[in-house]
C-alpha cells in the first residue's frame, strides 16, 4: 500500500476521478487502497466508489475502446473527405463559376480555421488505452502512463509530423462545407 508515499499520492490527486475509477476497474495489480484514499479525500463514500466500480465492470464499451474506434472512424472519414475536397477544389479552379473568387476566398479562410481546429485536436486529451492517457486526436503526440505518472514523449520529428497530420485533419474538415456548397451549386 502506497498511502505513505506522498509523491504517488500527489500523482493520483492530479488525475480526474473517472480515470482513477477506470484504473481500478481495469487493473488487478494496481494499488487500489491509494486510489480509494484519494477518492475518499474528494468526498466520495466507500459505498459510492464500490457502486461506480460495479457500473464500470458491467459497461459494454470502455472509454479507451470508444476512443480507439473514434480515431479509426475519423481517419477513414478524413481520407474520404480529403479526396472529395481535392477533386472539388480542382474543379473549382478550372471552372468559370460566377462565385469562383468568393469560394476561393472562403476556402482560404476555411484553411486557416482548419489549422485552428487541428491545433485544438492536438491538445485534446483522452483515455487511449487501459493505462495510457493520450494527448492529440486522431494522432497522439504524447502519452502519460496513468499507473506511474510517467510522461512518454515521442521524438520531436514524430511529434511535429503528428501535429501536422492533426492540422490536416482539421483543414479537411473545415474545407468540406465550402466544397460541398460549390458542388451543389455547380
Amino acid at each position: 500500500m502506497n498511502i505513505a508515499d506522498p509523491k504517488y499520492l500527489e500523482h493520483l490527486r492530479d488525475l480526474p476521478s473517472s480515470y482513477l475509477l477506470d484504473l481500478m476497474a481495469d487493473n488487478d495489480d494496481i494499488d487500489k487502497e491509494s486510489i480509494i484514499w484519494v477518492l475518499l479525500e474528494r468526498g466520495l463514500l466507500r459505498e459510492e466508489i464500490e457502486q461506480k466500480l460495479k457500473r464500470r465492470h458491467s459497461r459494454r464499451i470502455r472509454p479507451y475502446n470508444f476512443w480507439t474506434a473514434a480515431r479509426w472512424l475519423t481517419l477513414f472519414n478524413t481520407l474520404i473527405v480529403t479526396y472529395f475536397n481535392l477533386t472539388g477544389l480542382y474543379r473549382l479552379l478550372l471552372s468559370e463559376h460566377i462565385f469562383k473568387a468568393a469560394f476561393l476566398l472562403l476556402a482560404f479562410g476555411s484553411t486557416i480555421a482548419g489549422f485552428a481546429i487541428g491545433f485544438k485536436l492536438t491538445t485534446h486529451i483522452y483515455h487511449g488505452s487501459k493505462s495510457l492517457l493520450y494527448c492529440g486526436f486522431p494522432f497522439p503526440v504524447g502519452r502519460v502512463e496513468l499507473t506511474t505518472g510517467e510522461e512518454i514523449p515521442n521524438g520531436k520529428a514524430l511529434m511535429n509530423f503528428r501535429m501536422a497530420l492533426n492540422a490536416l485533419v482539421g483543414v479537411s474538415l473545415a474545407l468540406f462545407p465550402i466544397v460541398l456548397i460549390y458542388i451543389v451549386m455547380e
